[in-house]
């Protein structure tokens, strides 16, 4: 009786991971990392900033090593501060990305599995209201163009229908609108890590 449970559980573990390849949901935390631009006086500072990232994805083709994947990230982050010279450039903004890619996983059932990303979709920038100066003005919120690629890894623990991932990914994206001309920023690095459902 024990060998026959112990035989059971076996299979439907195989069965449960076999099927979990199939579909994901991915919740992930971590920060916003955008890159000073400019020198000198024209420097702009923009803070690391809480980020956070929910990615389904569905499997299109499987191989014994190698997995392809169309998965749709998306990543908020709720408030990037900025630190300027310019008084007239804005204090703050938000942005929501949303970038439908391919990523392509090695190794798919083994517990380490690494994989890449790339993708396009679009970035909805939101500004603030306060310019460096302390002037509050009206400003608009700007949708723009995004490309997004990315490493990582999964880890699969046995016969659970849970893995943990750790990312980074680069969203290049069109300018935010932040008042002002000549802030060239474009490179948004997501680096995080969460757990993943399969199902």
């Amino acid at each position: 009786m024990r060998k026959m449970i112990l035989v059971v559980s076996f299979i439907t573990g195989l069965c449960l991971n076999g099927f979990a390849q199939k579909n994901e949901v991915a919740l992930i935390a971590g920060a916003k990392i955008t890159p000073t631009v400019g020198s000198g006086t024209n420097e702009t500072q923009f803070a690391t900033t809480f980020a956070f990232e929910a990615n389904y994805a569905t499997q299109l083709a499987h191989v014994p090593a190698v997995a392809l994947h169309l998965e749709i990230p998306a990543l908020f982050t709720p408030s990037t501060d900025i630190t300027t010279s310019n008084l007239t450039t804005l204090n703050s903004y938000s942005s929501f990305f949303i970038t439908p890619a391919l990523r392509l996983k090695l190794v798919p059932g083994s517990p380490f599995s690494p994989w890449v990303s790339a993708g396009g979709g679009m970035v909805h920038f939101n500004p603030g209201s306060t310019t460096q100066g302390g002037t509050t003005i009206n400003t608009h919120s700007v949708t723009k163009g995004a490309v997004q690629a990315g490493i990582g890894a999964d880890i699969h623990p046995p016969l659970l229908p849970l893995a943990f991932r750790m990312e980074v990914r680069d969203f290049y994206t069109g300018l935010p609108d932040l008042n002002t001309v000549g802030i060239k920023v474009r490179h948004n690095l997501m680096v995080g890590g969460g757990i993943v459902l399969r199902f």
